[in-house]
């Protein structure tokens, strides 16, 4: 209370004497507005809304790029919406359009967590892995494999069983159960550290999320569509 009291009458004193206090410095772009020299970096450099924009975008676009293991499959959809942005502008840019395709990214990236990895067999059923991050620590899955629209295995079950989320014991190795059931998973990187394969071992009590002996552990690789937002 008397660090409440101190700053309010700081602040009498300060419009007593017609004292301005000095306002927030306005957020910045993702770049230095000094060597701004496309049309579309002088365009956000001469906005304040547009350089808090595209200060918010780089912002929300490096959290997400942290926690996703496609991290190239996510570069590239960054990468293309960036590219279709500056050949907009190449040569003259409209603030208000510029405005409305980074509200729509910036929106778009506030509501992505998921990412899907798929295997696929010599028969016609493929299997999918769809991850929704929670953190660095821990992510919810789903499991399903089907055949030509017939639900082969299935996790979480379909009766409303509460979703699966696997933690992290290891930087590359997370693990999930319920009763006999476990699921390891395996992350394996390229010699740059990115995640191209994700290994998924079930353990024989899993087998009561499948039909016949069709079996959940496999290897997955990216199965991402993502597009531009602007496309």
């Amino acid at each position: 209370m008397m660090r409440i009291a101190a700053f309010g009458l700081f602040a009498f004193f300060l419009a007593l004497f017609g004292i301005q206090a000095e306002p927030p410095a306005p957020q910045q772009a993702s770049f230095d507005c000094a060597k701004a020299s496309h049309p579309l970096e002088k365009t956000i450099c001469a906005s304040p809304k547009l350089r808090a924009l595209d200060g918010e975008v780089a912002a929300l676009y490096k959290a997400k790029l942290a926690l996703l293991f496609d991290k190239a499959g996510f570069r590239g959809q960054q990468r293309d919406w960036q590219q279709i942005l500056r050949s907009r502008c190449a040569k003259k840019c409209d603030p208000a359009a510029v405005e409305a395709d980074y509200t729509v990214q910036r929106n778009a990236l506030r509501g992505f967590d998921e990412e899907l990895w798929e295997a696929s067999y010599k028969t016609a059923d493929v299997e999918q892995l769809a991850i929704t991050h929670i953190d660095a620590k821990q992510f919810d899955f789903t499991l399903n494999r089907d055949l030509e629209g017939e639900t082969l295995c299935k996790l979480p079950a379909s009766d409303g069983e509460a979703g699966a989320v696997a933690r992290f014991t290891t930087p590359d190795k997370a693990s999930w159960s319920a009763g006999a059931c476990r699921i390891d998973f395996t992350l394996e990187r390229d010699g740059t550290g990115h995640v191209t394969g994700i290994g998924a071992v079930a353990s024989a009590g899993c087998k009561r999320y499948c039909k016949a002996n069709h079996v959940l552990s496999d290897n997955f690789t990216p199965a991402n569509n993502w597009v531009a937002s602007n496309q």
